[in-house]
Parts: C-alpha cells; structure tokens; sequence
C-alpha cells in the first residue's frame, strides 16, 4: 500500500515538472527572467506605494507567488503580465500609476524611476530615456518637442491624479450664485431707500397739505373779517397787514411779484461775508415770511422782471451784465456780458424770447434768449446819451382801438415809445416821444387797459414830483401819438429814484391806481387815476424805493 501511495506522489510530482518545462519553453526568455527576477529577487528595490484596492490586491498575489513553486508563479505571472498588455487601461493605469510607454509601473529608484519631462506629462526613466534617442525626438503624449536634458526626478511616494472638474464646478456655480445673490441684496437695499424716501415724501405731502387747509380756512375767515371791516370803515383804502424785515443793514431796492408762482422776490446785498454780492430774497405770498437768497450779481441790482409764462426772472445790474435767473431751481440760466452798467431791463410781453436792456450810456438793446452770446440789435437812439432809468413794454390791448406794441424807454432826460412796425425783422422801430418834462425817473404799465404811468423829480421848470398818466392815440395815417390822460402833483422834494406803481382799482374796473412814494409826507400816497382824488395815505419807518401790487383771495395787496 505505501509502494502504490510513493509511486502516485511520484507520477504527480514529474507530471507538474514537465507541465512546467513546457509553460517555460512556450513563455519568451524574458519575461520568464523578468517574473522570476519580480517574484523571487528578495534584493528587487522597492516600487511607489499605490493607495488602491487593485495596487493592495497586486501585492498580495505577488507575496502569494513567492510562497508558490516556481513553476505555478511563472504560469501566474505570466497570466498577469498578458492581462496587462491586453487591457493597458485597465487596473493600476487608470489611476495614472503605470508608464504609459512600457505599461509597466514605475519605481522610485533604479532604471525605470518616475520622470517627468518639460511639459509635465510622467514617465520611467529607461522608457522616455530610449525614446528620446532619435531626432526630433518628441513627448509621446502631447507631441510637444522634448530632450533628454529636459528629464526631471520625480521623488514622489504616491502619485495620484483627483478629478476636480466637479469641484470646479460647484466652486463657478458659488461664484455666480455670490454674485447673483450679492446684486439682489443691494436691488433690495436701494428699493427699501426708495421706499423709505417715498413714506417721508409722502408724510411732507400729508403736512403740507394740513397746513395749506389751515391757512385756506384762516385766509377765508380773515377775507370775511376784512370784507366787514371795510363795510364799516371806508376812510382808508389800505391798512397795515403786515411788516416783514429783509435785510437789517438794509440795501433793499427793487420788488416784484410773479402772482403764477406765488412768489416775491425783494433785491438786496448778501449777509454772507463769505460770498459777497447781491441777489434777491423768495418770500411767498402764502404765508408771507422770507425764505433763502439767491446770489446773482457782483454788484447792486438796479431792475428786475419775471417773465411772462415761465419762472425766470431777468436783473440788470451796475456789473455790466444781464442774467437770467431760473426761481425754481435758485440757478443763473444765462448770462449776458454788456459794454455798459444796466440801469433797467424788460420781457418783450407778446414774444417773450426777447427782452431789452436799458444801458448807462443810453442805449437800449434788444436780446434774444436764443442768441446766448450777445445782443442781436441796438435799438436808434434819441434825445441825450442819460442813462436809461425805466423801461416798460406796451403789449397789444384789447380794449384800444390799435394794435400797437413796443417797449417805452424812460430816459434822466427823455421819454418816447418805440412803436414796433409790423412786418419789419427784428429791431424795426419808430420813436413817438411822450410830452412831459423830466428828468424822469421811473414808468409802471397796466397791460388790461394799455396805459402807462410816467413820473418826473422836481426841476426848475416843475418844481413838484410829477406823475403823468398816458395812453397811446392813432391819428387817421396811422402815426402813434402819446396821449396825457392825467397830471398828478407829489411833494417838493424827492432824492432818492423811487419807483411808482399802476395798478387797477380793487373795486371800480374802469378805474385805475396809482402809487408812489412820497418822502415829504414820509410814506406812501394813492390816487384815483380818474378823478386824481388823493385816496389814502401809508406811512412808513423809511422812504419808499419800490411799490409792487398783488392779488389774493379777492383782496389787492401793496408791498
């Protein structure tokens, strides 16, 4: 029995050797030597380690084949090394551990150590080493130009490359989302400021609107005070309403009102020692208290007129310039440089792109807001080069018989109404001279009626303060002639250039108003422009320089 049992052993033990002298004679020389030389070598150097389940499992079949006989690790070995070359991207090369030359793995020493060339791609170094030999040699990856200088050790335990396209991603989708996010956050902060400035407009609104109705119910309850008073007190046409300081230095000269807008705008010097010069103040009609100052000229204004539609007002001024002032926005709009002081200015009433000037030296120009260089004409001269101290245009009434329009140019030492012939370019004139004896000193107009008021200073030939109401006349050719309606004698003395006022009787339509001041009797004095009846008398603390009417809420007021 133990013969039979050593005979089997036998027989078994030589059937496995020549299974295995026919695997090697099948196998090539090299790579049997290269398997023998990998699974039995103990002195073979170390490889790079491999953080991976295929690089793990390697090892453990090489630690398997060393335990095996020599025969089955050359049929193993070779079985591995044939799964290698069949499928090169398959196990360890698909985590970018193998040579992508000989798709064998790379070591960290010896020949086939881990290499790198210039433009990055990885080899072993006896595989890119053969195949740089040639000319032109090239990087078997990128086809960039290579050379064997340009070899570089990678000294490297592990190398594995991460795929970071999705982190890529998601870091580009933050970004944006940031982004996005960011813009909403300050969309939404602007709308809640807009919001918020919108609630406090909307609460001024409320606040001005509660205010605007106390003050129409307390205006409506003084009318009807008044309006009683007036029935029981008829002695006094005017009465004091009210008294307003505008400046404590004083330096105030020139009023007008703009009823449209309801504003007033009274000149003066500025209280800014900062900013010198002179502008004017805003009061408003509503409440009648004096808001901020709008600097306009460098020196004294000597007139001022609102235009007739919009709200600019037009200053001349002893700085040789006329400005255009916008109201609303507190902003000079256009200045006109000028060779002489403006002693007065006017708006052309029925085409109000022009306006005229009255100079120191007597000339009268013509300006087109259009033009903002320069004067586009100088209208003919007459009489003596005296300054220009009034000017006053003469729209076309209709309650004349004519058509006829023009400014009046009031002279120290002449007066004439410059007719505007009809059909003629811009700057065709006729003078009619107007028979009073100056020297003149200011002209008012009343725009329903067509008159206009032309008052003189004291002279040797008119010892008293003069003021003389006209109307324009038309003979049967045509020829405008200036028409005396009514003379009225003021006090003996006047030194100061006061301005009077024209206005329409507050309660006989077919009647007029004048006003002027007065300085013997110390204030203020008020005729009938029909009858020359002396209506009342105002006194005040100082010598009136300027007189402008107003009307609101059925009553006529002067300032």
């Amino acid at each position: 029995m133990d013969e039979r049992m050593e005979e089997a052993s036998d027989e078994e033990a030589q059937t496995v050797s020549e299974q295995s002298d026919d695997a090697h004679s099948e196998g090539s020389d090299g790579v049997a030597d290269e398997v023998e030389n990998i699974a039995v070598s103990p002195q073979s150097p170390p490889v790079l380690e491999i953080h991976s389940e295929d690089s793990q499992q390697e090892l453990s079949n090489q630690e398997n084949i060393q335990n095996t006989p020599k025969s089955v690790k050359s049929d193993e070995c070779r079985a591995s090394l044939t799964s290698k070359h069949a499928s090169p991207k398959s196990g360890l090369d698909e985590d970018g551990q193998t040579c992508t030359i000989c798709f064998e793995p790379w070591t960290n020493s010896s020949e086939h150590r881990l290499v790198s060339l210039r433009c990055g791609h990885l080899f072993g170094r006896s595989c890119i080493t053969r195949w740089l030999k040639g000319q032109n040699a090239r990087c078997p990856q990128c086809n960039a130009r290579a050379r064997k200088s340009e070899i570089r050790n990678i000294y490297a335990k592990a190398v594995k490359v991460m795929d970071s396209s999705e982190r890529d991603k998601a870091l580009q989708d933050l970004m944006k989302e940031s982004e996005l996010r960011r813009k909403a956050e300050m969309n939404a902060a602007q709308e809640r400021l807009k919001h918020m400035m919108a609630v406090q407009e909307c609460e001024r609104l409320k606040k001005e609107l509660m205010e605007t109705k106390r003050m129409l119910q307390e205006y409506r309850s003084s009318m009807a005070f008044s309006k009683l008073q007036s029935s029981q007190n008829n002695s006094s046409a005017f009465s004091l309403e009210k008294s307003i300081e505008i400046a404590k230095l004083g330096g105030c000269r020139i009023v007008d009102i703009c009823e449209l807008l309801g504003i007033i705008l009274v000149s003066q010097p500025s209280t800014n020692e900062l900013f010198p010069g002179f502008g004017f103040r805003k009061l408003s009609t509503m409440d009648m208290k004096p808001s901020e100052f709008v600097w306009v000229h460098q020196k004294p204004i000597r007139d001022m007129a609102f235009h007739v539609h919009d709200g600019l007002v037009l200053t001349g001024s002893l700085d040789k310039s006329v400005r255009i002032t916008n109201i609303l926005t507190n902003t000079v709009v256009q200045t006109y440089v000028v060779d002489s002081d403006v002693w007065s200015c006017a708006w052309d009433a029925d085409d109000p792109v022009y306006f005229f000037a009255g100079l120191k030296s007597g000339g009268v120009y013509l300006f087109d807001i259009r033009v903002t260089s320069r004067y586009v004409h100088e209208l003919p001269r007459f009489g003596n080069n005296t300054p220009v101290v009034a000017l006053q245009y003469l729209r076309k009434a209709t309650s004349t018989m004519h058509n006829k329009c023009g400014p009046v140019v009031g002279k120290l030492s002449d007066c004439g109404f410059y007719e505007k012939l009809p059909g003629e370019e811009v700057g065709g004139y006729k003078v009619a001279p107007v028979p009073c004896i100056g020297p003149f000193t200011s002209l008012s107009s009343e725009n329903t009626s067509g008159h206009f008021l032309v008052s003189c200073r004291p002279s040797p030939k008119q010892p008293r303060v003069t003021h003389t109401l006209c109307e324009l006349m038309c003979d049967q050719s045509g020829d405008v002639s200036c028409n005396p309606v009514q003379t009225i004698l003021g006090g003996t003395n006047q030194v100061q250039l006061s301005r009077s006022k024209l206005l329409c009787h507050p309660d006989k339509i077919s009647s007029l108003l004048i006003c002027a001041g007065d300085e013997d009797s110390q204030g203020a004095l008020i005729w009938d422009g029909s009858s020359g009846d002396r209506l009342d008398h105002l006194r005040t603390e100082s010598p009136v320089l300027d007189i402008s009417g107003l009307k609101l809420n059925h009553k006529t007021f002067l300032t």
